[in-house]
This record gives structure tokens, C-alpha cells and sequence, in this order.
């Protein structure tokens, strides 16, 4: 593993300031084109002859490796630095790497990482600073010091992330959530954000401001080139819940499909058409009757370390409050009970 790369991400991590405009216009056009130009081995073409929306695991001449699930980041640069740091349990990673970090598992090629999106926006864990950034914004400050607060975590996430897509393009994968939308902008599946305050405008007018329009392009770069669902041989990963049964073909070519994108990110509790997961779990991972599959994803936050809907079949993880992660075996089935770990805090 290169000091120098994990003395970056650690800087990252602790930083104290904004990222520096041209570091940030660099590093996001550098990760726009790795996702742009991903290989068609795992990451077939869409229509447009663009890398597709579907992160196809299960091809052939894929190697079987652990994979390490990441449910909803929300800004939260500590999380993502522990998983690095982590240290999974003996029997998870290849032999040879026991007792190694994610991070040098990844150096490696021993592992795959997948997050399933939304590295902006702090939520429930600064609804505080919101109603302060939202108080500033209302008297035209767009930059304010709650605003600026907000997004030292944010930017300092999304440029971890960006380091290490860059570095791991083959073994670490971010999907877009519906939070990947920093033009705030109504369409292609996506739409306007607001929780506590105006979030998707405010954060548009901050990076307009401090950093000007080349920056908040090259970020939408990124985010319009990323895929919507990974899928392995034993489970299926994407931000949400699929509101109905996606064909593999319709995800692959289905990166502007308002319905598509909407579907595997916006889907709220108990708005999905029933028997979906099952559906999807046999399109995407081959398995009869999928007794030993899992479809993982996060977007609505559960209690406790996770949530099952769709008799079993679909697992949540994301719990705010958490620094959880889901350890998917080559091995054996994934069991939410087993196979959730803290990466840190407990």
C-alpha cells in the first residue's frame, strides 16, 4: 500500500478546510472518466454505448471475492475512513490476507467494496446546522459558516471516494443514490431535495459560489456516470428498493430512464410491487428460486442493525446512528444476523 495514498485519504478525513478548487476540478474529471471508460468485463454497455447502469459481477471470467456492502454515507468521511481501516473477521478475506485492512485488501484485488450512494447531505445527524445553514441562505448568504461546515464533510467524503474509485477502479464502486443530484435538477429520474431545509439548492449555490460552474459540472460528471445496481453471484446490491422487477437489459441501458432511476433510488417502505426482489434476485444472479441470494440496499433508515422485507429477501442496512457495514461470503449465504458488523464504536 502507498504511505503517500493513505496520508492523502487521511488528510482528507481530518481535514480542517475546503478542498482547494483545482484538487477537486482534477480529482472529479479523473474519476468521471474512470466510471466513462469502466471495463466492459464486469460493466457491460448500454444502448448508447455507454458503460450501462448494472455492475455485472456474475459474468464470466470474473474471480469470486468478498464483498463489503456500505449502506448511506451522508457526509460522514469518518465512516468511509473506518471501513478502510477495518479489519474483517478471520474467514472473510483470502487466507493469505488475514488480519489485513480494507484498504490493503483492496491494494491487493482481495476484495470489492460497493456503497450504494448518497455522499452528500448530513440529514438527522445535523439537522441542527441545517436549521442554521437555512437561516443563513434565507439572508443571502450562501457560504455562511454552517453552510461551510456542512460541506467541509461533504466534499471531504465525496473526494475519498473519488480518490479510491480512481485508485481501485476494479474493486471499489459507488452507485448513485437519490442523492447524487448536485445540479438539484428535476428529470432523468432525479429530482429536487428537500428535508430540513432546501438542501439541493443550497448546496448547488454554495459550490456555484466557492467554487464556481466548472467544478459543479465536472461533480455531475461523476454522478451521471455512475451505476445504479451491482450484481453478484449470491446477491444484488442497489440504493433502494426496487419499486417493480427490472430486467438486466432495462438496467443496463436504463441510466436516463426516469422510471429506471426513480425505481432503484426514490422507493419508499412498502411501495414496492410485491414478489420484485425475488424476480430480480433469479434475473440478475441466476439462482433457482433464490433460496441462498440477498438483494442489500439502504436508503431508508431501519432500527436495530437491519430490516427484512419481501418474506426475507431484501435486506436494509442503514442505520444512521451506525457505523455498520454488510460482509457478503464467498462461501455461505449472507446472514444479516452474522454478517453485519460495526467498523467502528462497538
Amino acid at each position: 500500500m502507498d504511505s503517500n495514498f493513505y496520508s492523502r485519504l487521511r488528510g482528507l478525513y481530518t481535514a480542517d478546510a475546503l478542498p482547494d478548487h483545482d484538487y477537486l476540478f482534477e480529482l472529479a474529471d479523473k474519476a468521471a472518466v474512470v466510471l466513462e471508460t469502466e471495463s466492459e468485463a464486469y460493466r457491460p454497455r448500454g444502448s448508447d454505448g455507454n458503460p450501462g447502469g448494472l455492475l455485472d459481477f456474475t459474468l464470466q471470467g470474473q474471480k469470486r471475492l468478498p464483498l463489503i456492502v456500505v449502506p448511506d454515507l451522508h457526509a460522514r468521511a469518518y465512516f468511509l475512513f473506518h471501513i478502510l481501516e477495518y479489519v474483517p473477521p478471520d474467514g472473510f478475506l483470502p487466507e493469505e490476507f488475514s488480519g489485513k485492512t480494507v484498504l490493503e485488501a483492496l491494494d491487493a484485488q482481495a476484495v470489492r467494496v460497493v456503497c450504494v450512494g448518497d455522499a452528500l447531505h448530513s440529514e438527522q445527524r445535523a439537522r441542527s446546522r441545517w436549521m442554521e445553514a437555512w437561516y443563513e441562505f434565507q439572508h443571502k448568504k450562501t457560504n455562511g459558516p454552517a453552510m461551510t461546515e456542512e460541506m467541509k464533510e461533504g466534499l471531504s467524503l465525496l473526494s475519498i471516494i473519488m480518490e479510491c474509485k480512481c485508485t481501485f477502479p476494479e474493486s471499489f464502486h459507488f452507485l448513485k443514490g437519490n442523492h447524487e443530484n448536485i445540479m438539484n435538477r428535476r428529470g432523468h429520474g432525479d429530482f429536487p431535495f428537500c428535508k430540513f431545509a432546501n438542501e439541493g439548492e443550497m448546496v448547488k449555490l454554495f459550490m456555484q459560489n466557492v467554487y464556481g460552474d466548472d467544478v459543479l459540472m465536472v461533480i455531475s460528471c461523476f454522478e451521471n456516470a455512475l451505476p445504479l445496481a451491482a450484481a453478484f453471484p449470491n446477491c444484488v446490491v442497489s440504493h433502494a428498493e426496487p419499486r417493480r422487477f427490472f430486467s438486466r437489459e432495462e438496467i443496463i441501458s436504463g441510466r436516463k430512464d426516469d422510471g429506471i432511476v426513480s425505481g432503484l433510488t426514490w422507493t419508499e417502505n412498502d411501495t414496492a410491487e410485491d414478489g420484485s426482489v425475488p424476480a430480480m434476485l433469479k434475473e440478475l444472479t441466476g439462482s433457482a428460486g433464490c433460496k441462498d441470494s440477498r438483494y442489500i440496499a439502504g436508503h431508508r433508515p431501519v432500527r436495530g442493525n437491519y430490516a427484512l422485507r419481501q418474506n426475507g429477501s431484501f435486506v436494509q442496512i442503514h442505520n444512521t446512528e451506525k457505523q455498520n457495514v454488510a460482509l457478503v461470503y464467498t462461501d455461505r449465504a449472507f446472514n444479516p444476523e452474522k454478517d453485519i458488523k460495526a467498523v467502528f464504536g462497538e
